[in-house]
């Protein structure tokens, strides 16, 4: 089995910038996630992009919390399984341009088009997020960072559960206290000691393999004190996978200073019949 930090996994990669012809805007409703990732990549194929990234989800006011972050990592990973003909670019380089300074007179709206638009990519997938009583009403937009103009829209439908609220209560800023990839400078965390996960039986009988993801938080002791399914597989691997990882060893993220901060990254985990 093997483990990386996203960050790696994915380095930045910025394509030549061709000339393209949206489609009309297009309206869909997707109440799960993979058909969102499918709906999306059809219509950037069709427009024969070459170049995407996702952005953070603000709430209903202009602030982004690491809840948007942790939702719009999911449809990251979801979109990457869907790459045919356009690639997906790192989203923790959006983020050392998003938040490199303080937003002063532009909107977050405006200010993630102007990353997206350096980054390279022609496509930017923006969102909101709408919290109701039992669930979050995500809407998600494609924008053509040249035009700024909306290609196409869907709605993504989100359970509320507790951990899901607690990280709406974190606002991403300067200064922490909780990073997101690659903000500010912040280094990745590195697995100091990182047993692999135990199979489940039905799993093991089954022959299920492949790579899941998580999203861990690790404090500045490199321990993992929550994490949570970004993209999971069948028969207890999931669960087997976050209970390995709140048990692992991380060496600390640092920011600029060499401080070891708090931060929220994706980590893969990959299960192997031998």
């Amino acid at each position: 089995m093997n483990l990386s930090v996203l960050a790696r996994r994915f380095p930045l990669f910025v394509a030549a910038v061709s000339c393209f012809a949206f489609c009309a805007s297009t309206f869909g409703e997707a109440t799960d996630l993979e058909s969102l990732a499918k709906g999306l990549s059809g219509v950037l194929q069709r427009a024969q992009v070459q170049t995407v990234v996702i952005g953070d989800f603000p709430g209903i006011g202009d602030g982004v919390s690491l809840q948007g972050a942790f939702l719009a990592d999911r449809l990251w990973f979801a979109v990457l399984q869907q790459e045919k003909g356009f690639r997906t670019l790192n989203r923790g380089a959006l983020h050392r341009q998003l938040y490199a300074h303080e937003l002063s007179n532009t909107s977050f709206e405006q200010a993630q088009v102007e990353a997206a638009r350096g980054l390279g990519a022609q496509v930017l997938i923006a969102g909101r997020i709408e919290r109701r009583a039992n669930d979050l009403n995500l809407a998600i937009t494609a924008v053509d960072v040249s035009t700024g103009r909306d290609i196409s829209q869907w709605i993504w439908v989100v359970p509320r559960t507790p951990s899901l609220d607690t990280l709406a209560l974190q606002p991403i800023q300067a200064r922490g206290p909780v990073y997101v990839l690659q903000q500010d400078g912040v280094s990745s965390p590195d697995c100091a000691y990182c047993p692999f996960p135990k199979y489940s039986e039905a799993a093991r009988k089954n022959k299920i393999e492949g790579t899941l993801v998580v999203e861990a938080m690790i404090d500045p002791s490199g321990r993992a004190t929550k994490v949570w399914e970004v993209r999971g597989l069948p028969d207890g691997l999931t669960q087997q996978a976050v209970d390995a990882v709140r048990q692992w060893h991380f060496k600390s993220a640092h920011d600029a200073d060499g401080r070891a901060v708090s931060v929220m990254v994706p980590v893969d985990v990959t299960f192997r019949l031998m």
